[in-house]
C-alpha cells in the first residue's frame, strides 16, 4: 500500500544552481491519518543508479525534477536535493520553493511492516519499516507537523467503511484495503489515481448494499 505524507519543509539551504537541503519527513509525530513513522524505518529505498532519491512535482513521476542524497536521524529523514533547472517547470517549480509559495515536501513510500496502538487517545498504527519511493515538492503545508494526500485519505475510510458497516476487524479492513493497492506504483501516479477511484466505488456500492432494507 502506497502512503504519502506531507510536511512543512523548512529549507536550510538554497543556491542558485538548485541545491536545497531540509527535513522530508519527520520521525514519530503523529499524523492526520493517525500514522507514526519510527525512525530508522525506511529500510528500502527506490533509487537512482547513482544510490540518488527520486524528486518529484506533486507526485508525478513524470515530471520528475532532480535527485537528492538522504540521510534518516532521530528527527526524520534529511534530503540534500539538487532541482535540474535546465528542465523548464523544475526551474519554476524552485523559484515557488525559493520564494515560499512551494512550502511543503511529501513523502510517497509503501508499509512493509506496521502495528497498532493507543496513542494521545488515538488508535494509531506504528510504521516499523517500509520502502521509500520518492519525494515531491508540493504547495501545501496546512498542518504544523503533517498533512496526508488524498491517496491515504482515501483508503483509510475505505478501512473504516470496510470496519463500520461489514463489521470486519481493523486488521482485516486493512488487509482487504491493501489488496487494491497492490499494484499502486508500477506505472506512477497515473494507476494509483484509477485504484483510488476503484476503491470509491466499491465503498459507495458498499454503502448502498447496506443501506438497502431486507
Amino acid at each position: 500500500m502506497i502512503s504519502k505524507i506531507e510536511v512543512p519543509f523548512e529549507v536550510k539551504a538554497v543556491d542558485e544552481a538548485g541545491n536545497f537541503e531540509g527535513y522530508a519527513a519527520v520521525f514519530n509525530n503523529i499524523d492526520l491519518g493517525d500514522d507514526v513513522i519510527l525512525p530508522g524505518a525506511f529500510i528500502k529505498v527506490k533509487t537512482t543508479r547513482a544510490g540518488r532519491l527520486k524528486l518529484a512535482l506533486f507526485h508525478d513521476l513524470t515530471r520528475l525534477i532532480g535527485s537528492a542524497e538522504f540521510t534518516q536521524d532521530d528527527h526524520g529523514l534529511y534530503i540534500k536535493g539538487r532541482v535540474n533547472l535546465a528542465v523548464s517547470y523544475a526551474r519554476d517549480a524552485y523559484e515557488l520553493m525559493k520564494e515560499g509559495t512551494l512550502d511543503s515536501m511529501s513523502i510517497g513510500f509503501n508499509t512493509l511492516l506496521a502495528t497498532y496502538e493507543e496513542r494521545a487517545g488515538r488508535n494509531v498504527r506504528i510504521i516499523k519499516q517500509a520502502e521509500l519511493w520518492e519525494a515531491s515538492l508540493v504547495p501545501f503545508g496546512m498542518n504544523p507537523e503533517a498533512q496526508v494526500t488524498d491517496v491515504k485519505s482515501d483508503i483509510r475510510i475505505f478501512e473504516k467503511a470496510l470496519r463500520d458497516r461489514m463489521g470486519l476487524s481493523q486488521k482485516e479492513a486493512a488487509a482487504v484495503a491493501s489488496l487494491g493497492y497492490s499494484a499502486v506504483h508500477r506505472d506512477g501516479v497515473t494507476e494509483a489515481t484509477a485504484t483510488v477511484e476503484e476503491l470509491k466505488k466499491l465503498s459507495l456500492t458498499i454503502d448502498q448494499i447496506f443501506k438497502v432494507s431486507p
